[in-house]
Order: C-alpha cells, then structure tokens, then sequence
C-alpha cells in the first residue's frame, strides 16, 4: 500500500482531521471601582462577561490585584490587561501596547518612560507579576494593555460619561485582540 497525505483546507484525504486546539486567553480588568475613571478596567471586565464568548476566552475582574491573578494562571498564550492609564494626553484616549519577545522582557523600561511617576496605579504589581511568571516559565507568549486616559481619578462608584462613552470602541479593540487566539493549527 501507498502512504500518502493530500492536504485539503481542513481535512487530510487519507481521512484524518487536521488538529485543531484553543489557545487560553485571559482578559485581565484591572482597577479602583471607588475611584471613578480609575476603574474602567474592572467595569470593562463586567461588560466583557456578558459577551457570549469562545470557551478559551476568560474573563476576570482583578480589581487592584494582578501578581496573585496572573501567577494562578498556567497555559496562557495571550494576556489582554485593561486598565486607566495616565500619560497626559486628552481624556477617553486610548491606548494600546503589545509586548511580544523581546519587548515583553523590557517591560520595567517601557512602563518607565514617563518621569516621575507611574503611568497607572497597579503599574508595579503588573510588571512584577509578568517578571515573576517569566521566571517561573508561567509568562504568556503576548501581551497587550490597553489603557484609557481617566477624566476623574475621584471617589465615585462608576468611570465618567466620558469614559464611558469609549466602552464601545475599548470592548472593540479587546475583541480584535482575542480573534487570532480562537484557534491554533
């Protein structure tokens, strides 16, 4: 008999399905929900929860944690943190950092660019946390943060209207990152 595989798009022609497996994605909110804008990370999270999405996708709100969350998690292959982030540009801005290799070891200079002070409140926790799961081979192969410049950091339950009103497009661009992560060949 002849061994012989003629690939199609999903299905080898000697009968065998071409493997397909998920990738984990966690997708991290990270903030004060006592501190208005400060807490879009976690108010983004909530929303996040109520999408109908893939089984590899998970969801938490980490409050003003990080390096317990993120160490509790093995197997990741992307990790998708949100959170306030202050750089001083125009409130309800957004933006987004993606650390893969190289970059992802950097991350104590990317997240010090901005002198003297930090840029979010749970900026040490998170890089100490992404340090620590490297070290113990726990890191994920990417990760991106996306962060929102806060209109009010302020007692107050809920972000600003303004801040808000981008929950939308935040969710958005949360959900374009998970896309490639669905399926691996």
């Amino acid at each position: 008999m002849f061994d012989m595989e003629i690939k199609t798009d999903t299905v080898l022609a000697i009968g065998h399905r071409k493997k397909r497996r998920s990738r984990r994605v966690l997708i991290l909110g990270l903030g004060n929900i006592l501190l208005k804008d400060e807490g879009i990370g976690s108010y983004i999270a909530t929303e996040m929860q109520k999408k109908n999405l893939p089984e590899n996708v998970e969801v938490i709100d980490g409050g003003t944690s990080g390096l317990d969350i993120l160490l509790s998690q093995d197997g990741l292959y992307k990790l998708v943190v949100v959170d306030a982030l202050k750089v001083g540009k125009e409130p309800g801005t957004i933006y987004k950092a993606v650390l893969k290799g190289r970059k992802k070891n950097n991350l104590t200079e990317i997240f010090s660019r901005k002198k003297d002070s930090q840029i979010s409140l749970h900026q040490i926790g998170l890089i100490e946390a992404l340090a620590a799961a490297e070290k113990l081979n726990r890191a994920p192969s990417e990760v991106i943060i996306i962060g929102v410049e806060p209109a009010e950091v302020d007692c107050g339950l809920e972000p600003t209207q303004l801040v808000k009103q981008r929950s939308a497009e935040i969710i958005n661009t949360v959900l374009e990152e998970i896309e490639d992560a669905v399926y691996e060949d």
